[in-house]
């Protein structure tokens, strides 16, 4: 099969790359109160695009046809005319599953299947689809205090040499980075973090810092809010 895969590309005369369907938004939060919930989609080119979405729950390499997740999403194909939107609508199906005391995770999909170039049709042209994957998340009613609750809830805990950063809240939470906080500005470049790459930290639970803190008692991190804005907050044990 690999020999045929590299004899097939080996044969083809031109490969293009081009992402023109673009999500409006980093992230999507659905409300429990909520019937449904719209999700804009933009075409950017000057031609019509072929867009396939599916929700996951949390395998990306799921085919859409195996997943079972409680959410419908239409439509599930459709083509968006050239500086054209298209409105994806998401409803909550049987969450009765779903914890009422947290937020629960899921990913929103849109594969991105342009047109064949004219007069490419018919020649040995590989034709490139992209798939852009956001975190689809459903939130109960009830969780105390809304998102802006997040940043008190966020600590370090150290055990030993060890250390973590404590989310106890009922949130999912995105940290990019952390540091000793030493009095700078919060919204300062970080110039070094304990982090090694971008924290996603379940509710309730305790991520491994990458980097040992030492002495320091404060720390200072930027996470991503329900906007996709980085949100500075200084934080302590």
């Amino acid at each position: 099969m690999l020999r045929t895969l590299i004899g097939f590309c080996a044969l083809l005369s031109s490969f293009s790359v081009f992402s023109s369907i673009i999500i409006n938004s980093t992230r999507v939060i659905y409300p429990q109160n909520a019937g449904f919930i719209n999700v804009q989609l933009v075409n950017q080119s000057t031609s019509t695009h072929l867009v396939q979405a599916w929700i996951d729950d949390g395998d990306p390499a799921k085919s859409p046809e195996k997943i079972r997740v409680p959410f419908s999403l239409t439509p599930a194909v459709a083509k968006v005319e050239a500086n054209a939107g298209q409105a994806l609508r998401l409803a909550k199906q049987d969450i009765s599953a779903l914890p009422k005391d947290r937020e629960s995770v899921y990913w929103l999909n849109v594969l991105d299947v342009p047109p064949i170039p004219a007069g490419e049709a018919g020649t040995n042209y590989l034709q490139v689809a992209l798939r852009s994957r956001i975190k689809l998340f459903y939130r109960p009613e009830g969780l105390n205090g809304g998102e802006k609750i997040i940043d008190s809830q966020l600590s370090v805990k150290k055990d030993g040499g060890k250390a973590c950063l404590n989310n106890a809240s009922p949130y999912y939470v995105t940290v990019v980075n952390i540091a000793p906080f030493h009095g700078e500005n919060l919204k300062a470049t970080f110039t070094s973090s304990l982090l090694n790459e971008t924290a996603f930290i379940a509710p309730f639970s305790c991520h491994p810092l990458d980097k040992a803190p030492g002495n320091a008692s404060k720390f200072r991190l930027s996470r991503i809010d329900d906007f996709g804005s980085h949100r500075f907050v200084m934080t302590g044990e």
